[in-house]
């Protein structure tokens, strides 16, 4: 199914997509407990507004951002959740369930951007908020079809690239720091373009949502599709150390890919930039070596990025977990920078929520919440180093044998943890 575009009156209410109102709403949660996630006076406390046409249109600016807001972090929450189930799935031998729940973690991290954007989609109730405050409302499409069409859209837009790039860390600064270093002028290409050269050309989501419906209402035995052991183990193994707090093995050959697009934007190539990189600080230059940017060292992008970039039909569990991940790993990104500009500290101010969170979902003990973000990962690198010990072998004896740590690397919460409260 090919991506719907969208029409003119929908392309210039998102243009004026403006995340000021958002960050205000946003900082509204830090004058009381949370949750609830909304103000006791909005009266949509299930976050949920009306369906009806005239009555969505009826609702009062001020309630529907707020919503709107609080969508950032939850969608991303809610997306990595959904990433775990399909780990799960793909452990126990069920590759179109993984696909199934990976599309769904790929939904929500778009629908997660949006939001963070300023663009609430509510299945074919959809609104734009811009930097009055203001609400432009946009057509009735479903959530399938808005919320990847909006997305690229959004992604086209002058200020996307930042709003992408800002919250990517690297050398304990952002990769911004490098990319105007080597371009000081600032960017020339826009967010969807530098999706397409990390490998995820947005419109992809739309090409995953087919292959959603293929596992989800097809006989699955018409399309046999599976995974071994130890290719399962292999591909988690890497894309839990490609996503691990303060990680810089996956975010600089993001760095690298970046820099070569702008320099190709320039009809250059990054060995023509010498004098740039030598602007780099010491510790950035050692993490990104010269020869490793102009790919005479490492050529080859980091497994994680041949991932997302496979467009092999049918799409494999691989392909579409790594791009959920990725756009997740944006999404998370986005939803925390607007809390802490907001003067929120999620770590902090969130803390009974996500103290239960935990212990809802099987993280950790009651008794026991992870002092800081790093605990979170200790925990997964562990059992990702339990589950090896007997590998090769069967899938039952596998996880029989294994059954805890295969479990806890399938918790893809704790990525979303150790994203939004830092």
């Amino acid at each position: 199914m090919a991506l719907e575009p969208l029409g003119s009156g929908d392309r210039a209410a998102i243009a004026q997509a403006d995340r000021g109102a958002i960050r205000n709403a946003l900082a509204l949660m830090g004058t009381r407990t949370v949750p609830p996630w909304l103000r006791a006076a909005n009266p949509f406390q299930d976050g949920a507004p009306p369906k009806q046409k005239a009555a969505f249109h009826a609702v009062a600016a001020e309630d529907l951002i707020e919503i709107i807001a609080a969508r950032g972090p939850l969608h991303s929450i809610d997306g990595w959740s959904y990433l775990g189930q399909a780990l799960t799935a793909l452990v126990g031998g069920r590759a179109h369930a993984a696909r199934h729940l990976a599309y769904y973690a790929e939904l929500r991290a778009a629908l997660s951007i949006l939001a963070s954007a300023g663009i609430g989609v509510f299945n074919r109730r959809n609104a734009v908020v811009d930097s009055a405050g203001q609400l432009h409302m946009l057509s009735d499409k479903g959530t399938h079809s808005m919320a990847w069409s909006a997305l690229v859209e959004w992604a086209t837009l002058p200020h996307s690239l930042g709003q992408l790039l800002a919250p990517l860390n690297i050398a304990g600064a952002s990769i911004l720091a490098p990319f105007e270093e080597f371009f000081p002028s600032g960017a020339t290409m826009a967010g969807g373009e530098l999706m397409t050269n990390w490998g995820f050309d947005l419109e992809q989501g739309v090409s995953d949502r087919d292959e959603r419906n293929w596992s989800s209402y097809q006989p699955t035995a018409f399309s046999t599709l599976t995974t071994t052991p130890d290719d399962d183990l292999r591909f988690l193994r890497m894309f839990w150390h490609a996503l691990r707090p303060n990680g810089v093995a996956l975010e600089r050959h993001l760095l690298r890919n970046l820099l070569e697009a702008e320099a190709r934007c320039h009809g250059n190539l990054i060995a023509d930039y010498p004098h740039r990189f030598e602007r780099l600080d010491e510790s950035m230059k050692a993490l990104t070596p010269f020869p490793f940017l102009c790919r005479i060292d490492d050529p080859t992008d980091h497994d994680f990025l041949l991932h997302v970039a496979t467009t092999a039909i049918p799409a494999t569990p691989y392909a579409m977990i790594s791009r959920a991940g990725l756009l997740l790993k944006l999404a998370t990104g986005m939803a925390e920078a607007n809390l802490v500009a907001a003067g929120i500290q999620p770590f902090d101010h969130f803390a009974a929520w996500w103290h239960q969170f935990g212990v809802d979902h099987a993280l950790w003990s009651p008794t026991s919440p992870p002092v800081d973000h790093a605990d979170l990962w200790q925990d997964i690198e562990v059992a990702l180093d339990d589950a090896q010990e007997l590998a090769p072998m069967d899938r039952h004896a596998w996880i029989a044998t294994h059954s805890v740590p295969v479990m806890r690397v399938c918790e893809a919460e704790r990525a979303a943890l150790w994203g939004l409260f830092r």
